[in-house]
């Protein structure tokens, strides 16, 4: 039995099987798995959706914050582009901590949904990267309008 516990940080997780034996008596026997999952970072919003007309700069932002337990450091970055977004990855010192924002903008200039995955690389060895979803959901380009996507 395999247990991924992804997306998972901070709430309880429980599965179930049943296993099968040769004993006559206990033909089966249930098996539950259930336990905490440590939040390991505060990631807000989990995930971006870019909706709007295609050819525009749509911008979405996440907050990415290390918990006090499992401080680690994100790569700054700056302009990385991916096959329909361009982002970039900000550090920003609190007295908490280090944060980081990622902000993600649409250079899809194509009607159409896409979805692409951000991985940030951390320090920490048990969490070595961190996924970002991000959707895209692009109507008509307004028209009269020239496009001014990056």
């Amino acid at each position: 039995m395999k247990l991924t516990t992804h997306g998972y940080g901070g709430r309880k997780i429980s599965k179930k099987a049943v296993l099968s034996t040769n004993d006559p008596k206990r033909p089966y026997i249930p098996l539950t798995v259930e336990g905490n999952v440590e939040k390991f970072a505060t990631i807000t919003p989990a995930r971006i959706i870019l909706r709007g007309p295609a050819g525009y700069p749509i911008k979405g932002t996440v907050r990415i914050v290390a918990e006090k337990k499992y401080p680690f450091t994100l790569p700054e970055l700056d302009h990385f582009k991916g096959k329909n977004i361009t982002y970039s990855l900000e550090k920003i010192q609190k007295e908490t901590g280090n944060e980081y924002l990622l902000t993600v903008i649409n250079a899809r200039a194509v009607k159409g949904n896409y979805h692409e995955v951000i991985v940030l690389p951390t320090t920490l060895e048990k969490h070595p990267k961190i996924k970002i979803w991000v959707y895209g959901e692009l109507s008509d380009p307004l028209p009269g309008k020239k496009n001014a996507a990056p």
